[in-house]
């Protein structure tokens, strides 16, 4: 398996288990509690990635971009946290914040 495939899974594991399992015991509907959570997620993943990629020269493919593995990890993220989000959205009715 390519180092690509092996980050978007980390990313994938990492997202499943936050709004499958953390989000809905820790933060429910609340958006605010939402973000702090997937803020930490965020940081656990390129942590977890980070640990192997650091200090190394590897290049990642992007759909023909060439990126490092912190840019490559975060636009994997955001990619695979949108459509999450969204059935989150729907699932939940996700409150957002009026002020």
């Amino acid at each position: 398996m390519s180092a690509e495939w092996h980050i978007v899974l980390v990313n994938l594991i990492i997202l499943c288990l936050a709004y499958g399992l953390i989000y809905p015991r820790f933060a429910g509907n609340d958006m605010r509690k939402i973000s702090y959570q997937d803020v930490l997620a965020s940081v656990v993943s390129l942590t977890v990635i980070g640990s192997v990629y650091f200090g190394s020269d590897v290049t990642l493919s992007f759909f023909g971009l060439s990126l490092n593995w912190f840019w490559f990890t975060l636009l994997t993220y955001a990619l695979i946290e949108i459509p999450c989000f969204l059935w989150y959205h729907r699932q939940y009715g996700v409150k957002f914040p009026k002020d």
